[in-house]
């Protein structure tokens, strides 16, 4: 009888072991999978990958068209030639400028007689010797004149001549000068190319400016803040900068642009618009 006690008594504490056993285990389940769900839900990391591209902003890049009808003669420079301010980049030469010339000469020539005219008679009509009728006439005269050769002189300013140049000497070219220095990257012309005020001739690249675009997962843009350092290898080199601009647009791709600047001007030297680059961000 004592046996079947003592069995019973086993078998109560043997249940209450093994529940117990169950429940920690359970608890300790629980707190795993808590934990795990913790650690989803703030990834941190010791560098944030990115790739980027070297670029200027749109303003250091020049695009130069035509702005008349004609042909390129003298082409002067080449691709990836580097250029100043004023430096000759080609001409263009057409027989309509002689023409224009003509014109302009002949209107410059009508408003200074028209002016002295009206200058003259201004002191007639002041004294009485002209009717109002002869005066407001010769107004008329001046005014048309006057807007004929500023017109012609609005008109080649705009194409690119000089001009003052032209009352004084002929010509049938065009100049085309470079309004900013840089590198030429790009030319669509060549000597005898027929061009119109559509053709594109040059683009012109000013490097002063020359930054990294980033493209950050938009999942890990919330660690990026501006000031942080970056770094990214350029051959042999390593080259570091500084988060400048995060931009607060996501892209199509589920990235968001940021901007970074070089810290040693030096380096820019090293590198190509439009260059392809692996970006590592420090947090």
């Amino acid at each position: 009888m004592k046996n079947y006690i003592y069995i019973a008594i086993a078998s109560i504490v043997l249940m209450a072991c093994g529940s117990e056993t169950a429940t920690t285990i359970e608890e300790q389940t629980e707190v795993e999978n808590t934990n795990s769900i913790e650690e989803i839900k703030a990834p941190i990391t010791s560098t944030i990958e990115c790739f980027g591209v070297v670029d200027v902003p749109p303003s250091s890049i020049n695009e130069i068209f035509s702005k008349t009808n004609g042909y390129i003669v003298d082409l002067a420079v080449l691709e990836g030639e580097h250029i100043k301010e004023g430096d000759l980049l080609a001409a263009i030469e057409s027989p309509e400028f002689a023409l224009l010339q003509k014109e302009y000469k002949s209107a410059k020539a009508n408003y200074d007689w028209q002016k002295q005219h009206y200058e003259r008679n201004q002191q007639l009509y002041a004294s009485k010797s002209i009717s109002d009728k002869d005066f407001q006439t010769i107004i008329k005269d001046f005014e048309l004149a006057k807007s004929a050769y500023f017109g012609l002189k609005e008109q080649l300013t705009a194409i690119g001549f000089n001009a003052e140049q032209l009352l004084t000497a002929n010509s049938s070219r065009l100049t085309i000068r470079s309004k900013t220095h840089g590198t030429v990257v790009k030319i669509n012309v060549k000597n005898g190319t027929k061009v119109s005020p559509e053709t594109h001739l040059f683009t012109i690249i000013d490097k002063t400016h020359l930054h990294v675009e980033m493209s950050v997962s938009a999942s890990y843009i919330t660690q990026v803040k501006k000031d942080m350092p970056f770094y990214f290898l350029n051959g042999t080199d390593s080259i570091n900068g500084t988060v400048y601009l995060i931009n607060d647009l996501i892209e199509s791709d589920n990235t968001v642009k940021v901007h970074g600047h070089f810290n040693d001007v030096k380096d820019e030297e090293k590198l190509i618009v439009g260059q392809k680059i692996f970006v590592n961000i420090l947090p």
